[in-house]
């Protein structure tokens, strides 16, 4: 049986002492490791192959090193926020363990049996449950909520600010067109019920054309109505003046626009500017001409909650500072804004 790799064998391939691994393995605070040792370090680790004894250092800390995660995996938002919390948990030696959309109750009890340290949540934008938030504040659970609880101040989330990506979204139009900006807003179901991000995108719409001495055009049109209804998106796109420019709160509005557009003869990017408040179709680069969007930075914020999750697990943040942390939007301007951008 060839010997186990332990921390002395990795010390010594790195020529450093075994605290300098044990500082590096487990990011202890005050112990400041260099750039050089600490590569030295990790690459011992990885021609050694050498596996941490997570049940003795568990033992140690008092910690499973794991996180829980729940969220619904055939949502490519929550697989794109998993994809970033991945990674910083690997890079701080936590394990992530993924919980169904059906489970979520059952995180609290694997917390209180030391399976796992904490609990991140990937929420429907503005999702608020106040019994189970009231539970993990009883039991002290370190929380994080990515997108959810944004108007409580009992839980902490990872949020972008949608009102401000909305200005920087006209910004960048205006500059390109000189045109007054049309808001269309699609909704699903039978009536208009705005979740908290669409109320602040519309508020940060508002906010832009009043600054800009705008006339406001607000448009509100049924997710479905393209299937049973195609002729009302022809119908009201046709009446807009051109050119034209268009932000709409959801990519899956762009879509529609792009098919009704084709049905008029109309050409994106120079008859209809347009572009999406957000990119949950995750085609927006290839769309064609590919559309102009506000990209939700989700693996940005996995990552964020990751790094705070852990602060709370290992003490360097207070579980009561439940203070929010902003993510910046991304701006990526495209072909169907002003084609060419010559003009």
């Amino acid at each position: 049986m060839a010997k186990r790799v332990t921390s002395f064998d990795v010390a010594r391939r790195a020529g450093v002492s075994r605290s300098i691994v044990s500082a590096v393995l487990n990011n202890t605070p005050g112990i400041g490791v260099g750039e050089e040792k600490r590569k030295a370090v990790l690459d011992a680790i990885e021609e050694l192959n050498y596996r941490v004894d997570a049940q003795a250092k568990g033992m140690r800390t008092g910690r499973s090193y794991c996180i829980g995660v729940h969220g619904d995996l055939s949502n490519p938002m929550f697989t794109q926020m998993l994809q970033g919390l991945q990674e910083a948990c690997k890079e701080r030696g936590y394990h992530v363990l993924l919980c169904g959309v059906e489970n979520r109750t059952e995180l609290i009890e694997l917390f209180m049996q030391k399976r796992i340290d904490g609990i991140v949540t990937k929420d429907t934008t503005g999702y608020a449950d106040e019994s189970w938030e009231k539970e993990l504040n009883d039991q002290q659970v370190p929380f994080i909520s990515v997108e959810g609880y944004p108007e409580s101040s009992r839980t902490t989330s990872i949020l972008m600010n949608y009102k401000q990506s909305v200005h920087d979204a006209l910004n960048a139009m205006w500059a390109l067109t000189k045109l007054p900006p049309v808001y269309l807003g699609v909704y699903r179901g039978a009536e208009y019920k705005p979740n908290w991000g669409d109320r602040e995108r519309l508020q940060g719409y508002r906010e832009w054309m009043s600054q800009h001495s705008c006339e406001v055009s607000i448009e509100l049109l049924q997710e479905e109505s393209w299937l049973y209804a195609p002729k009302d998106w022809e119908k009201w796109l046709e009446m807009l003046p051109k050119p034209v420019s268009i932000i709409s709160n959801w990519s899956r509005g762009a879509i529609y626009i792009y098919r009704a557009a084709n049905k008029l003869g109309l050409r994106i990017g120079e008859d209809v500017h347009i572009m999406a408040a957000d990119n949950t179709e995750s085609v927006n680069a290839f769309l064609v001409p590919a559309l102009s969007a506000v990209e939700v930075p989700y693996p940005d914020m996995g990552r964020a909650a990751a790094s705070r999750i852990i602060e709370y697990i290992e003490g360097k943040k207070p579980i009561d500072s439940k203070e929010k942390q902003w993510v910046p939007a991304k701006l990526s301007m495209r072909d169907s804004v002003m084609i060419g951008r010559s003009r």
